[in-house]
């Protein structure tokens, strides 16, 4: 277990602290001291493990999390031997990213242990995840770790007990070694706090990673968005399994929050039976219109799709004044700004609306009712998709951002949710898929006076300040080779939702 941080020391003691013992109990051969995660050297670091991992661990991280259940269970590997893999792997990310906030290699391992010796003892695997590595984002409370939620007053505080969604993974056999960086208040796009800084892309290090609008909601009292804990991975089949895992531990028995919803296959076979698909596009909302890129990506799937035959609906969100109904600045961020004083830590300058007042009960539920009518125009349109012949959209597609990422500490300046933020609003269920990479050649610069882009499609005038900014930031041999991704939006609850994401990956493969 790592150092433990006394809760009574200054900031700065526990924010060096803090980071000395990251990597504490982890195995020395691990460690790569001569990696530095200054970000001064912009170059790609997505190659680095290549020349420090074995053969066998570069085999193993390679693996999906379904693949990866699947070797332990035919006995090709050991639950210990895919810990110290991704063990490994993850140590030389945060080496060189500064993405990890805790690793928990003594307590993975010793859990890891009894897993093999029942396999061996048995030849059968104990639950759907058996032996699979996880990480999750400091939000997640962990019997003996601590949980921060990025904000410093946490340091050198320990779990007494485990969350819902840790003990569902548990129980399904998986190993939770490492928890994870995130935003402070897990309320903002860029992944930065006072405890250990931020966070950078491994495609370009002067880039940010992107940030958290999460966690569990313990220090917001939110309930007008909900926050959400949500699963990232390789593939849709690994969040098949992770979804499937937690939804059969019947998590609803234990976290009052949870809906009492078994998991529901039939929908979801029948989606990736192939049967075909009515896929909405919304390339833009009106409001903040997307850099070339992430305008390439959604046209090169919406042709895609055509192709193999499923429809294409026109699709429109109203975003405008959208922002109004947000709960974040519901209290004028009190909680936020309360939770940092305990600690004394200084302000990081990501406020939502500073210096306004709190809500009174009154405006607060005028604010919820308000989304309750935002969410039934929504669904309404949605249902007049459909005609007597024909169901409704299973799904739409459109940006995550309308920015590809953001260069560290220029967020604020280009900070727009819309895209995230009404799917949030609304509660339906949403997973963002990458589609391609940032290619000078092709993405170039929108011409500002110009009506059509590169590509001949036309081009709407600016619709705000932020929106011009946001097209003016775009740099294409700047942000040559970063990932693009779009997301794909469904509603309440959907399951199929995965199975749509597992026909679109076909779809990119292919």
């Amino acid at each position: 277990m790592p150092t433990l941080v006394d809760p009574g020391a200054s900031r700065k003691e526990k924010s060096n602290a803090k980071k000395a013992s990251v990597l504490k109990g982890v195995p020395e051969r691990f460690l790569h001291p001569e990696l530095s995660c200054s970000d001064s050297d912009p170059a790609t670091v997505l190659d680095a493990p290549t020349s420090l991992l074995s053969s066998d661990e570069l085999e193993i991280t390679s693996l999906d999390a379904v693949q990866i259940v699947n070797a332990i269970a035919r006995g090709t590997y050991t639950s210990v031997q895919v810990l110290d893999a991704f063990t490994h792997r993850a140590c030389i990310a945060h080496r060189l990213l500064n993405c990890c906030l805790e690793f928990r290699y003594q307590d993975a391992r010793a859990e890891a242990e009894p897993l093999d010796g029942y396999f061996q003892v048995t030849g059968k695997t104990k639950g759907p995840m058996h032996g699979l590595p996880i990480s999750v984002k400091d939000q997640c409370r962990i019997i003996g770790t601590e949980t921060t939620y990025g904000f410093m007053c946490q340091v050198g505080v320990r779990d007494t007990e485990n969350c819902t969604l840790v003990n569902a993974l548990m129980g399904a056999g998986a190993v939770i070694f490492v928890k994870t960086n995130l935003s402070i208040g897990c309320l903002w796009g860029e992944t930065i706090n006072n405890i250990i800084g931020h966070t950078s892309n491994p495609f370009n290090r002067s880039f940010s990673c992107g940030g958290s609008s999460g966690g569990e909601g313990a220090l917001l009292g939110n309930e007008i968005v909900e926050s959400v804990v949500g699963p990232m991975s390789h593939s849709p089949q690994s969040l098949e399994l992770f979804t499937k895992s937690a939804v059969d531990s019947q998590p609803w028995l234990h976290d009052p929050k949870c809906h009492p919803i078994p998991w529901r296959g039939t929908e979801f076979t029948d989606i990736i039976s192939g049967r075909p698909l009515r896929i909405g596009i919304m390339l833009w909302d009106g409001c903040v219109f997307p850099q070339p890129p992430i305008r390439r990506a959604i046209r090169e799937l919406e042709v895609k799709l055509r192709h193999a035959g499923h429809e294409i609906i026109p699709w429109k969100l109203d975003h405008h004044e959208r922002w109004n109904y947000w709960a974040f600045t519901s209290d004028a961020r009190g909680d936020f700004d309360r939770t940092m004083a305990k600690s004394g830590e200084p302000d990081l300058g990501l406020s939502f609306r500073p210096n306004q007042r709190p809500l009174t009960i009154l405006e607060a539920w005028e604010l919820a009712m308000k989304r309750v009518d935002f969410q039934a125009s929504v669904l309404e349109q949605w249902n007049e998709t459909g005609t007597n012949n024909t169901h409704p959209l299973d799904a739409y597609i459109s940006p995550v951002n309308p920015s590809v990422a953001p260069m560290h500490g220029n967020y604020k300046h280009i900070r727009y949710l819309g895209y995230t933020g009404t799917v949030n609003l609304l509660n339906f269920t949403a997973c963002t898929v990458p589609v391609t990479f940032v290619k000078p050649d092709i993405d170039l610069t929108d011409q500002p006076n110009g009506c059509l882009d590169a590509a001949g499609n036309p081009i709407p005038p600016p619709a705000s300040e932020l929106d011009r900014n946001i097209r003016e930031n775009y740099k294409p041999d700047r942000f040559e080779g970063l990932p693009v991704t779009v997301q794909i939006v469904g509603r309440r609850l959907e399951e199929k939702l995965l199975g749509i994401a597992q026909v679109i990956q076909k779809l990119l493969k292919a």
